[in-house]
Protein backbone atom coordinates (compact mmCIF):
# COMPACT_ATOMS: atom_id res chain seq x y z
CA UNK A 1 0.00 0.00 0.00
CA UNK A 2 1.52 3.31 -1.06
CA UNK A 3 1.94 6.21 1.34
CA UNK A 4 -0.53 9.09 0.98
CA UNK A 5 0.67 12.08 -0.99
CA UNK A 6 0.84 15.39 0.88
CA UNK A 7 -1.03 17.41 -1.73
CA UNK A 8 -1.72 20.24 0.70
CA UNK A 9 1.97 21.01 1.06
CA UNK A 10 2.51 20.74 -2.70
CA UNK A 11 -0.41 23.06 -3.42
CA UNK A 12 0.91 25.55 -0.88
CA UNK A 13 4.33 25.87 -2.53
CA UNK A 14 3.27 28.13 -5.43
CA UNK A 15 1.39 30.40 -3.02
CA UNK A 16 4.45 30.62 -0.79
CA UNK A 17 6.69 31.35 -3.77
CA UNK A 18 4.38 34.15 -4.94
CA UNK A 19 4.31 35.59 -1.43
CA UNK A 20 8.10 35.59 -1.23
CA UNK A 21 8.37 37.18 -4.70
CA UNK A 22 5.98 39.98 -3.71
CA UNK A 23 7.88 40.50 -0.48
CA UNK A 24 11.22 40.75 -2.26
CA UNK A 25 10.01 43.52 -4.58
CA UNK A 26 8.89 45.72 -1.71
CA UNK A 27 12.37 46.72 -0.40
CA UNK A 28 13.29 48.24 -3.77
CA UNK A 29 10.14 50.37 -3.84
CA UNK A 30 10.55 51.16 -0.15
CA UNK A 31 14.16 52.25 -0.54
CA UNK A 32 13.11 54.65 -3.29
CA UNK A 33 10.27 55.89 -1.11
CA UNK A 34 12.67 56.77 1.71
CA UNK A 35 14.84 58.87 -0.59
CA UNK A 36 11.87 60.52 -2.33
CA UNK A 37 10.30 61.37 1.03
CA UNK A 38 13.53 62.76 2.43
CA UNK A 39 13.90 64.92 -0.68
CA UNK A 40 10.34 66.17 -0.30
CA UNK A 41 10.58 67.27 3.34
CA UNK A 42 13.93 68.99 2.79
CA UNK A 43 12.45 71.40 0.25
CA UNK A 44 9.35 73.59 0.10
CA UNK A 45 6.93 70.92 1.33
CA UNK A 46 6.44 70.31 5.03
CA UNK A 47 6.10 66.80 6.47
CA UNK A 48 2.40 67.59 6.96
CA UNK A 49 2.07 68.37 3.24
CA UNK A 50 3.67 65.11 2.19
CA UNK A 51 1.39 63.20 4.57
CA UNK A 52 -1.62 65.02 3.08
CA UNK A 53 -0.55 64.12 -0.44
CA UNK A 54 -0.10 60.50 0.60
CA UNK A 55 -3.57 60.00 2.04
CA UNK A 56 -5.43 62.64 -0.01
CA UNK A 57 -4.38 61.53 -3.49
CA UNK A 58 -5.04 57.90 -2.60
CA UNK A 59 -8.48 58.80 -1.21
CA UNK A 60 -9.45 60.62 -4.42
CA UNK A 61 -8.39 57.61 -6.52
CA UNK A 62 -10.22 55.07 -4.39
CA UNK A 63 -13.36 57.14 -3.68
CA UNK A 64 -15.42 55.67 -6.58
CA UNK A 65 -14.59 52.19 -5.29
CA UNK A 66 -15.66 53.25 -1.82
CA UNK A 67 -19.02 54.46 -3.18
CA UNK A 68 -19.59 51.05 -4.78
CA UNK A 69 -18.31 48.73 -2.05
CA UNK A 70 -18.10 50.73 1.17
CA UNK A 71 -15.37 49.15 3.28
CA UNK A 72 -15.88 45.81 1.48
CA UNK A 73 -17.06 44.04 4.62
CA UNK A 74 -14.26 45.27 6.90
CA UNK A 75 -15.60 46.65 10.20
CA UNK A 76 -14.77 50.32 10.66
CA UNK A 77 -12.84 49.71 13.88
CA UNK A 78 -10.62 47.16 12.17
CA UNK A 79 -10.19 49.56 9.28
CA UNK A 80 -9.10 52.20 11.79
CA UNK A 81 -6.40 49.89 13.18
CA UNK A 82 -5.13 49.09 9.67
CA UNK A 83 -5.23 52.79 8.79
CA UNK A 84 -3.27 53.63 11.93
CA UNK A 85 -0.56 51.21 10.84
CA UNK A 86 0.12 52.62 7.39
CA UNK A 87 -2.10 55.71 7.07
CA UNK A 88 -1.78 59.19 8.57
CA UNK A 89 -0.02 58.23 11.86
CA UNK A 90 2.62 56.25 9.97
CA UNK A 91 3.04 59.07 7.45
CA UNK A 92 3.42 61.74 10.12
CA UNK A 93 5.99 59.80 12.15
CA UNK A 94 7.91 58.82 9.00
CA UNK A 95 8.02 62.24 7.36
CA UNK A 96 8.55 64.05 10.64
CA UNK A 97 11.49 61.78 11.37
CA UNK A 98 12.93 62.20 7.89
CA UNK A 99 12.84 65.97 8.23
CA UNK A 100 15.15 65.71 11.26
CA UNK A 101 17.30 62.65 10.51
CA UNK A 102 19.16 61.52 7.36
CA UNK A 103 18.30 58.73 4.93
CA UNK A 104 20.45 56.16 6.72
CA UNK A 105 18.58 56.75 9.97
CA UNK A 106 15.22 56.53 8.21
CA UNK A 107 16.11 53.23 6.62
CA UNK A 108 17.72 51.65 9.64
CA UNK A 109 15.55 52.83 12.51
CA UNK A 110 12.17 52.28 10.83
CA UNK A 111 12.92 49.12 8.90
CA UNK A 112 15.32 47.79 11.50
CA UNK A 113 12.87 48.03 14.40
CA UNK A 114 9.95 46.75 12.33
CA UNK A 115 10.91 43.05 12.64
CA UNK A 116 11.35 43.42 16.39
CA UNK A 117 7.92 44.98 16.87
CA UNK A 118 6.42 42.45 14.44
CA UNK A 119 7.92 39.56 16.41
CA UNK A 120 6.53 40.93 19.68
CA UNK A 121 3.08 41.62 18.22
CA UNK A 122 3.11 38.29 16.39
CA UNK A 123 3.67 36.47 19.66
CA UNK A 124 1.12 38.48 21.67
CA UNK A 125 -1.56 38.68 18.98
CA UNK A 126 -1.02 35.66 16.74
CA UNK A 127 0.89 33.33 19.05
CA UNK A 128 3.60 33.03 16.39
CA UNK A 129 6.99 32.80 18.02
CA UNK A 130 10.24 33.09 16.03
CA UNK A 131 12.43 30.02 15.63
CA UNK A 132 15.95 29.97 17.01
CA UNK A 133 17.32 30.74 13.55
CA UNK A 134 14.90 33.64 13.14
CA UNK A 135 15.84 34.96 16.58
CA UNK A 136 19.49 34.90 15.56
CA UNK A 137 18.59 36.70 12.34
CA UNK A 138 16.68 39.36 14.25
CA UNK A 139 19.72 39.84 16.48
CA UNK A 140 21.89 40.33 13.39
CA UNK A 141 19.43 42.91 12.07
CA UNK A 142 19.71 44.81 15.35
CA UNK A 143 23.51 44.69 15.14
CA UNK A 144 23.42 45.87 11.52
CA UNK A 145 21.01 48.66 12.42
CA UNK A 146 23.34 49.88 15.16
CA UNK A 147 26.29 49.77 12.77
CA UNK A 148 24.40 51.68 10.09
CA UNK A 149 22.97 54.26 12.44
CA UNK A 150 25.89 54.51 14.85
CA UNK A 151 26.15 58.24 14.45
CA UNK A 152 22.67 58.50 16.01
CA UNK A 153 24.41 58.04 19.35
CA UNK A 154 27.30 60.41 18.67
CA UNK A 155 27.70 63.48 20.85
CA UNK A 156 28.24 65.41 17.62
CA UNK A 157 24.75 64.60 16.31
CA UNK A 158 22.43 67.60 15.67
CA UNK A 159 20.35 68.61 18.66
CA UNK A 160 17.01 67.64 17.09
CA UNK A 161 18.17 64.37 15.55
CA UNK A 162 17.17 62.32 18.58
CA UNK A 163 13.56 63.40 18.09
CA UNK A 164 13.70 62.35 14.46
CA UNK A 165 15.07 58.99 15.54
CA UNK A 166 12.22 58.49 18.01
CA UNK A 167 9.67 59.34 15.33
CA UNK A 168 11.26 56.86 12.92
CA UNK A 169 11.12 54.12 15.56
CA UNK A 170 7.46 55.03 16.08
CA UNK A 171 6.90 54.57 12.35
CA UNK A 172 8.40 51.09 12.63
CA UNK A 173 5.89 50.24 15.35
CA UNK A 174 2.99 51.58 13.28
CA UNK A 175 3.90 49.47 10.29
CA UNK A 176 4.35 46.36 12.43
CA UNK A 177 0.78 46.88 13.70
CA UNK A 178 -0.42 47.05 10.10
CA UNK A 179 1.32 43.86 9.00
CA UNK A 180 0.17 41.93 12.05
CA UNK A 181 -3.42 43.12 11.60
CA UNK A 182 -3.38 41.89 7.99
CA UNK A 183 -2.53 38.40 9.18
CA UNK A 184 -4.83 38.43 12.20
CA UNK A 185 -7.95 39.46 10.29
CA UNK A 186 -7.08 38.21 6.77
CA UNK A 187 -7.60 41.71 5.40
CA UNK A 188 -7.99 41.66 1.61
CA UNK A 189 -6.29 44.02 -0.82
CA UNK A 190 -9.63 45.70 -1.61
CA UNK A 191 -10.42 46.27 2.06
CA UNK A 192 -6.95 47.69 2.73
CA UNK A 193 -6.81 50.14 -0.18
CA UNK A 194 -10.26 51.50 0.71
CA UNK A 195 -9.97 51.76 4.47
CA UNK A 196 -6.48 53.25 4.72
CA UNK A 197 -6.85 56.43 2.61
CA UNK A 198 -10.55 57.04 3.28
CA UNK A 199 -10.37 56.85 7.08
CA UNK A 200 -7.03 58.69 7.20
CA UNK A 201 -8.30 61.50 4.97
CA UNK A 202 -11.54 61.98 6.89
CA UNK A 203 -9.58 62.53 10.11
CA UNK A 204 -6.33 64.10 8.91
CA UNK A 205 -7.12 66.39 5.96
CA UNK A 206 -9.35 68.81 7.96
CA UNK A 207 -6.71 69.02 10.71
CA UNK A 208 -4.01 69.71 8.11
CA UNK A 209 -6.03 72.44 6.37
CA UNK A 210 -7.08 74.22 9.56
CA UNK A 211 -4.15 73.89 11.93
CA UNK A 212 -0.87 72.61 10.47
CA UNK A 213 1.91 74.59 8.75
CA UNK A 214 1.90 74.07 5.01
CA UNK A 215 3.84 75.08 1.95
CA UNK A 216 1.27 73.42 -0.27
CA UNK A 217 -1.49 75.76 0.95
CA UNK A 218 0.68 78.86 0.56
CA UNK A 219 -0.64 79.82 -2.88
CA UNK A 220 1.52 82.95 -3.05
CA UNK A 221 4.66 80.79 -2.81
CA UNK A 222 3.44 77.50 -4.22
CA UNK A 223 6.13 74.79 -4.36
CA UNK A 224 7.52 73.71 -7.75
CA UNK A 225 5.05 71.49 -9.58
CA UNK A 226 7.75 68.88 -10.16
CA UNK A 227 8.14 68.35 -6.41
CA UNK A 228 4.40 68.19 -5.86
CA UNK A 229 3.94 65.75 -8.75
CA UNK A 230 6.75 63.49 -7.50
CA UNK A 231 5.25 63.26 -4.03
CA UNK A 232 1.70 62.88 -5.32
CA UNK A 233 2.64 59.95 -7.56
CA UNK A 234 5.07 58.19 -5.24
CA UNK A 235 3.09 58.75 -2.03
CA UNK A 236 -0.47 58.62 -3.36
CA UNK A 237 -0.07 55.85 -5.95
CA UNK A 238 3.10 53.78 -5.50
CA UNK A 239 3.27 53.79 -1.69
CA UNK A 240 -0.49 53.71 -1.14
CA UNK A 241 -1.51 51.11 -3.72
CA UNK A 242 1.37 49.15 -5.22
CA UNK A 243 3.16 48.53 -1.92
CA UNK A 244 -0.11 47.72 -0.11
CA UNK A 245 -1.00 45.24 -2.87
CA UNK A 246 2.37 43.51 -2.66
CA UNK A 247 2.47 43.38 1.15
CA UNK A 248 -1.16 42.24 1.41
CA UNK A 249 -0.47 39.42 -1.03
CA UNK A 250 2.80 38.46 0.63
CA UNK A 251 1.39 38.30 4.17
CA UNK A 252 -1.18 35.71 3.07
CA UNK A 253 1.65 33.19 2.62
CA UNK A 254 4.44 34.34 4.92
CA UNK A 255 4.52 35.60 8.48
CA UNK A 256 4.30 39.26 9.40
CA UNK A 257 7.75 38.90 10.98
CA UNK A 258 9.13 37.55 7.71
CA UNK A 259 7.58 40.42 5.75
CA UNK A 260 9.14 42.82 8.22
CA UNK A 261 12.61 41.42 7.62
CA UNK A 262 12.12 41.71 3.87
CA UNK A 263 11.54 45.39 4.51
CA UNK A 264 14.77 45.42 6.51
CA UNK A 265 16.53 45.11 3.15
CA UNK A 266 15.31 48.58 2.20
CA UNK A 267 18.02 50.47 4.15
CA UNK A 268 20.72 49.15 1.86
CA UNK A 269 18.81 50.22 -1.22
CA UNK A 270 18.03 53.59 0.35
CA UNK A 271 21.71 54.11 1.17
CA UNK A 272 22.70 53.46 -2.45
CA UNK A 273 19.99 55.77 -3.78
CA UNK A 274 20.83 58.40 -1.18
CA UNK A 275 24.47 58.22 -2.23
CA UNK A 276 23.59 58.82 -5.87
CA UNK A 277 20.68 61.25 -5.55
CA UNK A 278 21.29 63.11 -2.30
CA UNK A 279 25.06 62.87 -1.94
CA UNK A 280 24.91 61.15 1.47
CA UNK A 281 28.10 59.08 1.70
CA UNK A 282 28.01 56.19 4.20
CA UNK A 283 31.04 55.14 6.22
CA UNK A 284 32.83 51.79 6.01
CA UNK A 285 31.01 50.77 9.18
CA UNK A 286 27.70 51.55 7.47
CA UNK A 287 28.60 49.34 4.51
CA UNK A 288 29.50 46.55 6.94
CA UNK A 289 26.14 47.08 8.61
CA UNK A 290 24.42 46.51 5.28
CA UNK A 291 26.08 43.10 5.00
CA UNK A 292 25.10 42.14 8.54
CA UNK A 293 21.50 43.29 8.06
CA UNK A 294 21.18 41.38 4.78
CA UNK A 295 22.52 38.23 6.44
CA UNK A 296 19.96 38.62 9.21
CA UNK A 297 17.18 39.08 6.68
CA UNK A 298 18.10 35.85 4.89
CA UNK A 299 18.22 33.92 8.17
CA UNK A 300 14.74 35.03 9.18
CA UNK A 301 12.90 33.98 6.02
CA UNK A 302 10.61 31.10 6.91
CA UNK A 303 7.54 29.46 5.50
CA UNK A 304 4.23 29.96 7.28
CA UNK A 305 3.08 26.68 8.84
CA UNK A 306 -0.40 25.44 9.46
Amino acid sequence: MSAPVNTTADDDRPSFAVGVACGLVVPFIWGGWIVASRFGVLNELTPYDVAALRVGVAAVIVFPVFLLHGFAGLPVWKGAVVSFGVGAPFALTSFGGMSLAPVIHAGVLTNGTMPIFAAILGYLWLREGPTKLQAAGLLLIVVGAVMLGGDSFSIHAPASQWLGDLLLVGAGFCFAVYMTALRRWNVTFLQAIIAIPVLSSVVYIPIWVLFLPSGLLDFANFPPWEQVALQAVYQGVVASFLVVMLITRATRSIRATTMAVFLAGAPGIAVLLGLVLLGEVPTLVAWAGLVVTTAGMIMTVSRRRG
